[in-house]
């Protein structure tokens, strides 16, 4: 009985763990997939106009594809005629907003991701617990079945707290450099666009 509640007081906690790390991963993926931004075709396409100096046609054409940065492009032509520090300040608003967005939740697969192998290595040290009372309780010559069931408690749940982490920090470097990159793209483009619209 004691040794079925040493298996569950450890079990449980990992499971619970994999459950919210495959639950984070898959609604943070999701919202990053679903993130509208220009292709490179198009975002070439708006550099050319606001070159030529045609920056109804660029931004008409951003406004038209309507990417995840679209209010910071707004806040923007709002205050055109504003002096370009105040334009500025208000864009780095709306994607400061935006990026609290973007990296919402990212932060619990990083506690996910350190929480995980110390409940493997608390597993571990209940199965070396197991190990030895087990060979306590055991009358007779100590036979390698008897600490067997024990030990790979203690192995497989290192094992398990260590496959969680590794899949949080990898999901959380992928996602946050997908994040990264998308907000300076969009950051240099609205640049671009408050440069062509003077001082």
């Amino acid at each position: 009985m004691l040794n079925d509640i040493w298996s569950i007081s450890t079990a449980i906690p990992l499971a619970l763990c994999s459950v919210i790390t495959l639950a984070l991963v898959a609604e943070r993926c999701w919202c990053l997939v679903k993130l509208k931004r220009l292709s490179d075709k198009q975002q070439q396409h708006a550099i050319g106009a606001l070159k030529q100096g045609d920056i109804g046609s660029a931004t008409d054409y951003i406004r038209a594809e309507k990417p995840f940065y679209h209010l910071a492009l707004e806040a923007l032509l709002a205050a055109k005629q504003q002096p370009r520090a105040e334009r500025d300040e208000q864009v780095s608003f709306e994607l400061k907003t935006l990026q609290r967005q973007m990296k919402r939740r990212l932060s619990a697969l990083v506690t996910v991701a350190t929480l995980a192998p110390m409940l493997g290595l608390l597993g571990t040290i209940i199965g070396l617990m197991r190990s030895f009372h087990d060979i306590g309780e055991h009358q007779g010559p100590v036979e390698p079945a008897i600490v067997a069931d024990g030990l790979w408690q203690a192995l497989s749940t290192t094992a398990a707290g260590l496959v969680i982490a590794v899949i949080c920090v990898l999901t959380h470097a992928l996602l946050a450099s997908k994040v990264r990159h998308a907000l300076s793209e969009s950051s240099e483009l609205l640049n671009r666009i408050s440069h062509a619209l003077g001082q």
